[in-house]
Formats: structure tokens, sequence, C-alpha cells
């Protein structure tokens, strides 16, 4: 008897091992330690991975050309209204203009499409005959002001969300003329969860000095954004340091000695640690939070934004809490715009402030609030600050940590078509300039199989030569073990997570087109979310991005598309956002 129950049970753990063994689906991993334990003795075990890793002596000699910041090209993004006309009796004005109101896909962030559209049809001319045509394209504030000061684009106009662009393109030599400095009012606030405010009103009213008070002492997790693209980060930086050097009790602007004195850098780097995640604008945020409305308890964001945002279902307790500068979008011209632009633009403007368009702008969440009533902003202070507070930010994001970042890049043979991998390496090369000295970034790439390209190490000048050679050297061929380099990549993040549990670890994923060998989604799926990484996966060309969407899910990121067009702003984005 004792020999049968011996046989039986021998037979169950045996039927158990293969169950597993022949799974294509991870076991529910309940901790890191367990995750760590299945990728490194279950799922690595099976994957053959190669190593073209560059030596010491050739990335010592190898030569970095210099590199130009990379400016997008604006017409890559969309253009609403009228188009350019050769047509000697129109008067053609184009228009760069926020993301918030110039999106023509989103209901609540089209406002400016809607007046163009309705002031074109009015068929209105200058007194000289000439009829006037207006286009609004569709470029985040900051992407414009970099477009701008490059000389890449030459709008008859710009309207950012709030005078602080302006002022940075002064600082960049160019000449700005207000035509309106307000074609629509909003502001900047921290959209807060109702459980998270609900607990601060027991202590009274809910100022941002209160806000900051309890995101300061670590009792709430933030969404922010890049202050070189979104207008509201932008607003929330300058308006923090401003206050931490003490300017909102005399009013006066924040100086360029302040910005690095002790007491705005301790504001600052505690602020940093309950940053979760930071996006290239508040709109990524925004869809993270609208999937899942735990993944934060504040963002920064836009009044005018949050007004679509607590018309969602389940989002009508959301709470808000007023900060910065008034975010009045002014329009804006140039040295070389044209006299005759610049009258169509002021009849322009009249339209856009007319009655019936500021009625519009209410129905898109536009309102006079109270904040705004009120009138008691920080100071507009010099580009020459702004500038330095952007760096800053840069420099001092990471608040102490150490950052790691491995590239899991697609190489398979459809990366040859429409110039992909000649457009991804280009972009690696010039986003190679926004790594902070000290954080860590490697390189895996997979076609039928996945390589090491670098490994994680300290980012200086050697391995900026490293990763330049190890870019160089990428060729596109085999089929897409897509899983295979994501668990390679995973494994190389969590080693290093085991000696710095401090540290921010992220996984950026690019791929363009499905698994077609090694492992399967289901098999790594609970690894990720037991990780402690973040992965950013990037659609790149024609992609389903069913399984991209379910990866970004795990670890609350959104999924960013790519192209070979607009592969190197993203990459400048994400490498600026995160390391």
């Amino acid at each position: 008897m004792k020999k049968l129950k011996f046989t039986v049970g021998l037979c169950i753990g045996l039927c158990f091992s293969l169950l597993w063994a022949c799974s294509t689906s991870a076991p529910q991993l309940n901790s890191f330690e367990e995750a760590d334990a299945y990728l490194r003795d279950r799922l690595l075990p099976n994957i053959q991975v190669a190593s073209e890793t560059i030596s010491d002596t050739d990335a010592y000699n190898a030569v970095i050309p210099p590199l130009e910041d990379y400016v997008p090209d604006p017409e890559t993004y969309p253009l609403y209204g009228a188009e350019p006309t050769n047509d000697a009796n129109t008067v053609y004005v184009e228009l760069y203009s926020s993301a918030e109101k110039a999106n023509a896909a989103r209901d609540d962030e089209r406002w400016l499409v809607d007046v163009a559209e309705q002031f074109n049809k009015q068929q209105e001319r200058l007194p000289s005959g000439e009829l006037i045509q207006v286009g609004v394209r569709n470029i985040p504030s900051g992407l414009g002001a970099q477009i701008l000061a490059a000389g890449k684009g030459k709008p008859a106009g710009y309207t950012p969300a709030h005078a602080l662009w302006p002022e940075l393109l002064k600082a960049d030599g160019l000449q700005v003329e207000t035509i309106s400095p307000a074609l629509v009012s909003s502001h900047a606030m921290f959209a807060v969860r109702p459980e998270i405010y609900k607990q601060l009103e027991k202590e009274g009213e809910v100022t941002f000095d209160r806000l900051m008070n309890a995101i300061l002492a670590g009792e709430i997790r933030v969404g922010y954004s890049n202050p070189y693209i979104a207008s509201s980060a932008l607003n929330f930086l300058y308006t923090s340091l401003w206050r931490s050097a003490g300017h909102e009790q005399d009013g006066k602007p924040l100086t360029l000695a302040e910005i690095s004195s002790p007491e705005v850098g301790s504001v600052f780097n505690a602020f940093q640690k309950q940053v979760v995640l930071t996006t290239p604008t508040y709109l990524d945020l925004k869809q993270i939070w609208l999937r899942d409305e735990m993944a934060f308890d504040a963002i920064v964001m836009a009044h005018q934004s949050y007004a679509g945002l607590i018309a969602q279902p389940g989002f009508d307790e959301f709470a808000y809490v007023p900060f910065g500068v008034a975010e009045t979008s002014p329009l804006v011209t140039f040295d070389w715009t044209t006299s005759a632009e610049k009258s169509a633009l002021e009849r322009f403007s009249a339209f856009a402030t007319s009655a019936p368009m500021q009625q519009l702008a209410v129905k898109q969440g536009y309102e006079q609030t109270e904040y705004l009533q009120k009138g008691d902003f920080p100071p507009i202070p010099s580009g020459d600050v702004l500038k330095a507070v952007q760096s800053f930010w840069k420099q001092r994001k990471d608040g102490g940590r150490t950052v790691y970042m491995e590239l899991v890049v697609d190489t398979s043979g459809s990366m040859e078509q429409d110039s992909r991998l000649p457009a991804l390496k280009e972009a690696l090369r010039l986003a190679s300039s926004q790594i902070n000295p000290g954080n860590q970034v490697g390189l895996v790439t997979f076609n039928t199989q996945p390589t090491h390209q670098m490994y994680l190490a300290p980012y200086n000048e050697l391995e900026q030569k490293r990763l330049f050679t190890a870019i160089e050297q990428l060729r596109a061929d085999g089929g897409t073990a897509l899983y295979d380099g994501l668990a390679v990549g995973l494994n190389e993040l969590m080693t290093a997570k085991k000696n710095d549990p401090e540290g921010e670890f992220y996984l950026l994923l690019l791929t363009d087109g499905k698994r077609t060998d090694g492992l399967r989604f289901s098999e790594v799926e609970s690894v990720i979310e037991a990780s402690g990484v973040r992965v950013y996966p990037i659609a790149y060309g024609n992609v389903d991005e069913g399984e991209l969407s379910a990866i970004a899910a795990i670890r609350e990121t959104p999924v960013f598309t790519g192209t070979p067009e607009k592969v190197q702003g993203l990459l400048k984005d994400l490498f600026q956002t995160s390391l």
C-alpha cells in the first residue's frame, strides 16, 4: 500500500511538472522574488541568446559626429481648417496651436478648429479685397516653440497655452508681437482623486499649499509631464520653484540665482520622489487615468481638459486645485509675418473672442473659474529664467536615483520596409544626447532570437560611443521573437534592481510586427506585472496594437505610436522624460 501511494504521488507530481512545462501561461507570481525565479529558472533556459557587444577598444576609437538638437517637421502634424493656396486673392494664415484646443479627433479638444472652420465660412475679406482663410496646425506648445526657435517652420501666428512660451522664444532671439493676450481662458491645476481630496478637506480648505505639503510629505502619488513640451508641466515647474524661493509673499519674479538654492532644490527633490510616471504630455496621463483611476492620486493638467475628464463615467467626483499663471492662449506673430497676415489675424482674433465663440468655448470646458476671476497669478519671468528652469528639471528630475533603461528593439526582416531601420538608428543616435550621465542604458535586439548588443552600465562618453557603434551595426533579418527579447531585457533590469532597489527601471519595447517565434505574451505577462519594471511599448509602423496595449496596461503606461517620420521626436521625448 505504501508503495502504491508513493507511485501515485510520484505520478501526480510528474503530471504537474509536465503540465507546468507544457503550459503557455506563467503561474500567478505574487512577488518580485517569484517573478525573478520563474524568469531565471523557467523561461531563460529555453531562450537562445546571442551576444554582439562592442569592445572597449572599438568603443574608444569610435567618433561621434556633432549632434544637432532634433526638431520635428511641422508638416507631420495635422492641419485643420483651410490649406495653403497660391490664389493671389486669398490671404492664407497658418497658426501653430497648442494641442488641447486644436485636436479635431476629440470633441473636448477642438475649440480652435471649430472657430477656424466657422470663420472660414464667413468669407471675411481685408479692406483691400483679399479673402482671409485660416489653417490650424495641432502642435503641442513646447514642440511648436522648438520648431519656431530652430527656424524650421514660419507660420503666420502661434497660439500656445500660456505666455511663458513666447518668453522662451524671445530668449532665443525671436521678435514676438502680441495680437491678442487671450483667445480663451483656462488655467493649470492638479486633478485629484475624490478620496484624496476629501481626506485633505478634513483639515480645512484645500489650497495649492496644502496639497503640495501632502505631496512633499509622501502622501500623494503624482503623474507629471515633460516641461519642455507640456504647458501645464512648465507652468507647475515654474510656479513651484517660484514659491519655494519665497516669492508668494513678495510677488517678485524668480531669478537665475535662486534656482540653484538649497531651499528650491529640497522642495523639488521631495516632489520628484512622489512622481509615479512622467509622460511627454498630460493627455497621455489622462488616458492612463481613464483606464485605471488608481494609477495616480493626482495629475498636473489644464482645467479645460479636466472638464472633459469629469464628464467621463466614474470621474464626476474628481476635484481640482488650481495654480500658476493663467493659460489664456495668447496669439502672437513674428518678424516674418506680413502686414496683410497680421491684419487677417487681428480679424480672426476678434472673431475668436466674440460672444458666440466664447460660448462655444464654455461648452468645451473653458470657463471663468474663481481662480481666473481672482487674478492672483505669479509674474511672467524672463525666457532666460524659464530655460534655466527646464534645464534644472532635466538634471535633477531623478531625485538622486539611478535610472535603468533597457532598449529592446525589433530587427526582424520587416524593419527593412519603408526605411524603418535607418530612421530608427538615426533616432537612437540623436536621442542618446538626452541621457543624463550616471544613468544606465542597455540594448537588446531581437529577430528570430534576442541578441545582447550593450549591457547596462553607467552612461558616460565611452558608453555613448559604445551605443553609437552598436546602433551603426544593427541589421534587419529574420523573424520576430518579441517576448524572448522582452524576457532578456527584463532579466537584466531585474538583476540591477536586486542591487539597487531604489532605482527607476524602464524597458522601451519597439516593434513593427507581431510575435512569430519564441515565447508568447501569456508566458511573460505575470513576470512584467511583478518585475517592478515599467514597459513603454512603441508600435512602429502598421502594428496591431492589441497586445502592446495589454503590455502597457500591466504597469499603466501609454502605447506610443511611431513612424519613420516621427520616431526621432518620439525617442527624444521618451529619453528626455525618462533618462
